[in-house]
Order: structure tokens, then C-alpha cells, then sequence
């Protein structure tokens, strides 16, 4: 049990996945991997903040964390808040970071919106100002992950080895970082994935339904 990753959409579901595993081993299940995408890519980066810049203390923040700090960085680039909230800001950065869309790639694929335009520009900001507060946000649970693979080969291939299965429910929830994580852990084949199209109710926050088709061309 201890080789498996098992991972879900929300806190709810991975509290069922728990309660069942616990009744089914007689025991705790406490200190297997079970959990939400964000809960055991927190785990993980516990373990690997050094490599990344950080100190395995860092500070997880949550959406009023972000929301005053996107404040800050608008003040400090001359962007008015009354025109462009913190709150919308920060929306938009969330939905490029879900999306692994990068500052640049933001700010050249809406010439045409100022929101996005001026959100681009905070968003490069931003990543410094997490790391100087030796600080990541809620978006960045999944993203570090998949940088510390891509720049640390030897890591992904440590991690690869240690779950030997993966298994993934509410697949249809994904988004597009948390199947890129699935696809890095899960390249040795082991991949349980369940999910139902029609049952996609997530889009709003980046959950992208072609997951499961890209699933069954990358796992074959």
C-alpha cells in the first residue's frame, strides 16, 4: 500500500477514499499516500523545497494571502485597483496558472484585454515576490512539482519509483497541470484513471475534459 499514489479532486472525496481504505486494512491508513492533488503535491514539495529555492517550512497560501499580495505588486507597478481589482487579478492568474500558461504567453494571447494585459504583468512579478516570502500559492502546489522534474531528471525518476500505481479518481476534474503530474509519475504505465465526461462540472476552474481522451493516446 505504501508503493501506491492514489489521488482525487476534492477534500471530500479523498476523506471517502480514506474512510474506505481504513475499513478495508483494519487500520489507519495514516502515512499512505491518499489525498487531493494539492494535499500530496504539498507532501512531495515538503521533502524537495531545497532544490526549488525554498525551505521545507514554506508558507502555503491561501486565496486572501494571494489577493494582498496581487494588491501590493499593482500598487508597486503603478496598476490602479479600482479599475483592476485584486480579486479579478488574481482569477486570471489562477486560470493561466492551471492552464500552464506562462506571463509572456498570457500577455501575447490577449493583446486585447487590458485585465489580462495588466494580470500578465503582475503574474511575472509575482513568482519572485513568492519565493523572496519563501511562500507558494494554492496554483503552485502543482506547478513546482513539474518544474523540479523538468529540471531534476533524477528526482522524477526517484518519485517514479517510489508509487509503483497510480491511481487517479474524479479524472474528468483534471486539469491540465495535474495530468501533466500524472503523466510524469505515471510513465511507467501504471495508471488507473476513472472519471465520467459527463459529469465534468470543473471547467470554470481549469478542469479540462480532453484529459481523458489525451489518457487513452499517452497511456495506450
Amino acid at each position: 500500500a505504501s508503493r501506491i499514489f492514489a489521488v482525487t479532486f476534492t477534500n471530500k472525496a479523498a476523506g471517502e477514499m480514506k474512510g474506505r481504505v481504513g475499513r478495508l486494512l483494519g487500520r489507519d491508513p495514516g502515512g499512505l499516500w491518499i489525498g487531493t492533488f494539492h494535499a500530496l503535491s504539498a507532501r512531495m514539495l515538503r521533502r524537495e523545497a531545497e532544490a526549488l529555492g525554498f525551505t521545507r517550512g514554506f508558507t502555503i497560501y491561501d486565496q486572501d494571502d494571494q489577493v494582498a499580495l496581487i494588491k501590493r505588486l499593482l500598487d508597486q507597478r503603478g496598476h490602479s485597483t479600482k479599475h483592476f481589482t485584486p480579486r479579478a487579478v488574481q482569477a486570471v492568474i489562477s486560470s493561466a496558472k492551471n492552464r500552464m500558461i506562462s506571463p509572456d504567453e498570457l500577455a501575447r494571447q490577449s493583446s486585447w484585454d487590458r485585465l489580462s494585459q495588466v494580470a500578465a504583468d503582475v503574474y511575472g512579478a509575482l513568482g519572485p515576490a513568492l519565493q523572496s516570502a519563501n511562500a507558494m500559492d494554492f496554483d503552485d502546489l502543482l506547478l513546482h512539482p513539474l518544474r523540479l522534474f523538468r529540471e531534476y531528471p533524477e528526482r522524477l525518476g526517484a518519485w517514479r519509483e517510489r508509487f509503483s500505481f497510480l491511481l487517479v479518481d474524479e479524472f474528468q476534474d483534471t486539469n491540465v497541470a495535474q495530468y501533466q503530474l500524472i503523466r510524469q509519475l505515471g510513465g511507467h504505465g501504471n495508471v488507473c484513471a476513472v472519471g465520467d465526461d459527463d459529469q465534468s462540472i470543473y471547467g470554470w476552474r481549469g478542469a479540462n475534459v480532453g484529459n481523458m481522451r489525451d489518457f487513452q493516446r499517452d497511456f495506450d
